[in-house]
């Protein structure tokens, strides 16, 4: 199947969900961050790809969620194998999640160039679980969740992905949180990590020399639980500026720009509007992200980062 019909398969199957909510930490300008969402992503870009990320959610909310993502991944002289490093921290009010994963990714070419071709991803690592239960006050002091988890403790973690990759689109599926394991038990509930289910496509399309547009979406799914689907398009200008719109199905809309300051270097910045229930409490969402693509072994492979 060709790179176009794949990416209309995939917005097909995109316009399909209804978003419900959210329960995983979320991102904004995952387009230039897409082994964030699927190890299958490692070695993409052909390079060794550093990429970080700080996002301040809900700002105006007491213990709002603050997330910060740090990634390294590139190829191995064997160049059908990629190795990645994953490391997140994720705090919402007296819970801190942080999470280290290590990934390996292997390529189908599907040309003899290697242009166009299907990874497969495997990551493993842990999440370290904090409690401060002190920074709370409890309206009810016998209550069972607070008094039965552990202020500390680490729980593994799997994740897979598969992902088409062309010059100039994409379509992949990831599955996180495989392992489905238990955060706490009392005798009022049994809780447990969620697999989510994340689809994402995207396509290129060249209006000129000078003005490129890129249609995407992602899809969340929570198996058992609810969806959260964003469709978005963005433009680049000149090959030194992205300017892009997200709408966030029953939230709102998300705004960026990142500036291309050389082939290799991203810098970007997304804000957040909510206009749903969330607007009045709230004064927005923040996110800065910075990239990078160092040369390894094809220099002449590292061009524009159109995702």
């Amino acid at each position: 199947m060709k790179g176009r019909g794949l990416i209309a398969l995939g917005f097909l199957i995109l316009s399909v969900y209804a978003a419900y909510g959210q329960q995983e930490a979320l991102y904004s300008q995952y387009i230039f961050n897409l082994y964030a969402l699927n190890p299958a992503y490692a070695g993409a870009r052909d390079a060794l790809s550093v990429n970080g990320s700080y996002r301040a959610q809900w700002v105006g909310f007491e213990g709002a969620p603050s997330t910060q993502n740090f990634n390294i991944h590139a190829p191995l002289r064997n160049e059908n194998m990629a190795v990645g490093l994953y490391f997140q921290n994720d705090q919402i009010g007296a819970r801190r999640a942080s999470h280290m994963a290590f990934a390996y990714a292997y390529s189908l070419r599907l040309d003899k160039d290697a242009r166009r071709k299907i990874n497969f991803g495997l990551q493993a690592g842990a999440i370290s679980y904090q409690y401060d239960w002190d920074a709370l006050d409890y309206q009810n002091p016998g209550d069972p969740v607070a008094f039965s988890t552990d202020g500390n403790f680490w729980l593994p973690s799997f994740d897979f992905g598969v992902m088409y990759i062309a010059p100039k689109a994409y379509l992949g599926l990831s599955a996180t949180g495989l392992q489905n394991s238990r955060l706490y038990s009392s005798v009022s509930d049994d809780a447990r990590l969620s697999t989510f289910l994340n689809l994402q496509a995207g396509y290129i399309h060249s209006l000129s020399d000078q003005i490129d547009i890129k249609p995407f979406g992602l899809v969340r799914h929570e198996l058992g639980g609810p969806v959260q689907v964003d469709l978005g398009l963005s433009t680049l200008l000149m090959n030194h500026l992205w300017l892009g719109a997200i709408y966030r199905h029953d939230f709102g809309m998300v705004f960026s720009a990142q500036v291309v300051t050389s082939q290799s270097l991203v810098i970007g910045y997304a804000y957040d509007w909510a206009i749903n229930g969330l607007r009045a409490a709230q004064s927005a969402t923040h996110e800065v992200y910075l990239g990078i693509d160092l040369s390894l072994f094809k220099a002449d492979k590292v061009g524009v980062r159109y995702f």
